[in-house]
């Protein structure tokens, strides 16, 4: 995978011929996708389609960071959207929390440093700080970044199961009747996104 993707951001001008993947490297790149619904999570997905959400980009990161030699964990944690943490969206979205909270489940990862594990969180691209998304600039080995939402409670993917069923399994128990509204939320996060970041 490393190899594809680096091909692919070659292509795409993203990256020089020479220049080798690196942790930080690959965090920048990926972050910088736009954050929009690839057809799959796969992480090949979302390769040729240079884009994603939460999960499609941590899970294609978990997969460049574990051939690059890191230990990875991949995280769940509910959250909700509210009036509060969406001000800076558009009417329509937030006109979907005057129902009430939004439910949602966020995807990132912890690495293992020689510092102890550090979240990484490459959901935002650095063209939505401008949208007052929270964007995490810097990858530096051992220091937590900043994550996209408020979390409520964690969840740890264990070793040798698939994160998407586990992820899906607590939308389905986290959300309850509110797994629509929540649908839209993102499908219109993600519109609202793609047409202001470019």
């Amino acid at each position: 995978m490393l190899e594809v993707f680096r091909e692919e951001a070659v292509r795409r001008g993203l990256l020089l011929e020479a220049t080798p993947i690196t942790p930080e490297t690959a965090f920048a790149l990926v972050r910088d996708m736009p954050y929009k619904r690839a057809k799959s999570r796969d992480p090949g997905a979302i390769v040729t389609e240079w884009q994603g959400t939460c999960s499609g980009k941590h899970y294609l990161l978990k997969e460049l960071f574990q051939e690059l030699g890191i230990r990875i964990k991949v995280i769940m944690c509910t959250h909700r959207f509210d009036g509060g943490n969406t001000a800076r969206f558009p009417q329509f979205l937030r006109d979907l929390t005057v129902k009430g909270p939004v439910p949602d489940v966020h995807t990132f990862l912890q690495l293992e440093t020689a510092s102890g594990w550090m979240d990484v969180d490459a959901t935002w691209p650095a063209q939505a700080e401008a949208l007052g998304m929270p964007v995490n600039w810097e990858f530096e080995s051992g220091v937590s970044m900043g994550l996209a939402c408020t979390p409520i409670e964690y969840f740890e993917v264990p070793d040798g199961e698939e994160p998407q069923p586990f992820k899906e399994d607590i939308i389905r128990r986290f959300c309850n009747d509110d797994v629509d509204r929540r649908e839209a939320f993102i499908q219109g996060l993600s519109a609202w996104l793609a047409e202001n970041t470019g």
